[in-house]
This record gives C-alpha cells, structure tokens and sequence, in this order.
C-alpha cells in the first residue's frame, strides 16, 4: 500500500506564485527511464550599502492593528517607516501528478525544494538625535491560518524576509529539502543622541532657568527610543507563520521554511 503525505496545515488553496516544474515520459516498457519530479526553488538578494541617514526629532512608527483576522490562504504584509528598509515576501510551490497527466502514475526523480536568502549590510552610517523608532503589531493575525508572512520596520537600513518552498511529488524516489540563509552586517555606523523636544505636544513641556534675574523656558532633552512589540496576536493560527518585528538600524531577520515531499513506498 502507498503511503500519502497530506500537508493540509500549509493551506493548499494558497493564492501563492505558483512554480510548477514537471518532467514526465510516456509510461511504456520501460517505466524506470521516465522521470517526473518537482522542483520549487527561492533565491533571494538584499542589499544595503553606503547610505547616510540623520535624524532630527524624527518620528518613525510603524505598525499593523485589528488587522488579518480569519485570514486564510497565502498572506504577505509589509510595513515600514523609516528610510532603506528592505523587506520581501515569497512563497513558491511545485507539484508534480504523473497519474493526473498521463493515468498511469511514473515513478520518478524526486521533490526538491530550496530556499536562499542573502541579506548583506554595510558601511551604512545612521545618525539619530531624539528619534522615536516603534513598530508594533496588535490585534493582529488570530485565527490566521495557511502562509503568512508579516514585516514590521520601523527606523533604517532593516532587512526582513519570509520564504516558503514546498515541493511535492506523489511518486518520486527521494524528497530533498534545503535552507540556507546569508546575514553579514559590518562596517556600519549608528550614533544616538539626545535631542530637543518631540513635534508633539505632549511633550513640549517647558522647563525653565534663572539667569541674571530673567526666566527663560528651555526645551527637554529627548532620548532615541527603539520600541518592537507584539500584543494580543497570532492567536489560534495554523500553517506556517513568520513574523518579523525591528526597531531602530541594521537589524536583519528572515525566516524560512522548506518541504519536500515524496513517496517511499514507490520503488
């Protein structure tokens, strides 16, 4: 009896790029030269380099609320405040059904499903004075369910990514899954300072000095804040979710994730 991989958590309806690559031959006296397989491969590139950024008692918020309730099926959101933020989404998916093409099932090569991602950062310099930086997700993503992928960045020279390669064939030989991922960061530059007050009211309060008998108001020194949360989401999801949540300069985050799926009862 053949065994069967059912892989229903991932939420095959996926509204997804679908990349599908199949190799079949007509079934005939000699089964064992036919070849059908899968094939699903990302290969991602993030680069940043040689920007100057300063900030002034700039305001940087990112962030998703009361949002993808119930999603379900293949979902991307980026959000981003800031400058040079780079973030990407994939997902490709290859599937291969001899019996569906032909009738007769041909038992073949194999599933192979891969996933690449460079992220390189360098010889960026970021200077902030009293710059807020919060990027935030609340409320967000419950009962979510299939592929989701979600990047939140507030602040500079961030780098996010989610990918995911499924590759299934129900009558191939071997499954080969791979992931490999790529984070160099160097030659960078972040300095942090104190600034004047915010452009908000709530904190332009005034504090004042003596000086020769004169009062004279003097603005509050304001601190560069990094702020990443996460509240009251994801609950209840099923499938594969990533999220990726930074505040401030040069962070770098992926996540990955690579299925293979075969028949080891085929040969």
């Amino acid at each position: 009896m053949k065994s069967s991989v059912l892989l229903s958590p991932l939420a095959f309806a996926l509204a997804a790029v679908l990349a599908t690559s199949v190799h079949a031959t007509q079934p005939g006296n000699s089964a064992s030269s036919g070849a059908s397989g899968a094939t699903a491969k990302i290969s991602d590139t993030q680069l940043n380099f040689n920007n100057r950024v300063t900030n002034h008692e700039t305001k940087n918020n990112a962030s998703i609320d009361g949002s993808l309730r119930n999603a379900s099926g293949n979902v991307g959101v980026n959000v981003a405040a800031g400058d040079n933020n780079q973030q990407a989404n994939a997902a490709a998916i290859a599937t291969a059904d001899t019996a569906f093409v032909f009738g007769v099932a041909v038992a073949g090569s194999g599933a192979n499903a891969s996933t690449g991602v460079e992220q390189k950062a360098y010889s960026n310099n970021l200077s902030n004075y009293g710059n807020p930086n919060n990027a935030s997700v609340n409320n967000s993503a419950n009962g979510a369910t299939g592929n989701v992928g979600v990047n939140v960045a507030a602040g500079n020279y961030n780098q996010q990514k989610n990918d995911t390669t499924i590759a299934s064939s129900e009558t191939a030989y071997l499954a080969n899954a791979s992931a490999t991922v790529l984070q160099s960061s160097n030659g960078n530059v972040t300095d942090n300072n104190q600034g004047t007050a915010f452009e908000d009211e709530s904190a332009l309060a005034l504090q004042t000095s003596s000086s020769g008998g004169s009062w004279w108001p003097q603005p509050d020194k304001t601190p560069s804040v990094n702020n990443a949360s996460l509240s009251n989401s994801l609950g209840g999801v099923s499938g594969n979710v990533g999220v990726n949540i930074a505040a401030g300069g040069g962070n770098q985050q992926s996540n990955s994730l690579t299925i293979a799926a075969g028949c080891n009862a085929c040969r």
